[in-house]
């Protein structure tokens, strides 16, 4: 049942997108450091987490993009070494477009993540959220903040806190 929600969901962002003018579409890309929390059947685990964006900005008010990060080092839970070998997802973008530097924005979307050894399970995959906000430092770089639940699965969820850029072209 959440499989098919998610492929309506990014069924109707992409018909949406498709809607938007074409003039205003601008492909970017960004990195981010996520201080990451992985919980699994009551054990939780830290993690420090490099990640890359490629995205679509189709208006001032909607993007999609497509995400992949890996754990760098590992945790100890219950005495053994915990790695968070990878994740990646796929996420829709609104923005708050303003006047402003600042521009707030929601992210929605799918995620699956794969820890060494499992933590909960080694393999999970489900629906994130997140808030974060951007700070433009010209028209083409900018700065970002961010707090998401990439994986909130019924046996384990990922939190991240995030701080990366994005370059548009």
């Amino acid at each position: 049942m959440k499989t098919w929600m998610m492929i309506a969901g990014t069924a109707g962002a992409l018909t949406f997108a498709g809607i938007a003018q074409a003039q205003e579409a601008r492909p970017y890309f960004g990195a981010q450091y996520n201080f990451a929390e992985v919980d699994g059947g009551g054990d939780e685990a830290e993690f420090d987490v490099f990640s890359g964006r490629l995205g679509v900005e189709f208006n001032q008010f909607l993007a999609l993009e497509a995400r992949a990060g890996f754990g760098v080092g590992d945790d100890r839970v219950n005495g053994v070494k915990v790695e968070l070998d990878h994740y990646y997802g796929l996420y829709a973008k609104l923005a708050l477009a303003n006047e402003s530097q600042f521009t707030p924005y929601l992210l929605g979307g799918y995620t699956k993540v794969k820890t060494d050894p499992r933590l909960g399970s080694d393999n999970e995959d489900d629906f994130g959220y997140g808030i974060g906000v951007d700070f433009d430092l010209d028209q083409a770089l900018s700065l970002n903040l961010e707090y998401a639940r990439l994986l909130d699965a019924s046996d384990v969820d990922m939190d991240a806190m995030s701080l990366g850029f994005t370059y548009r072209f």
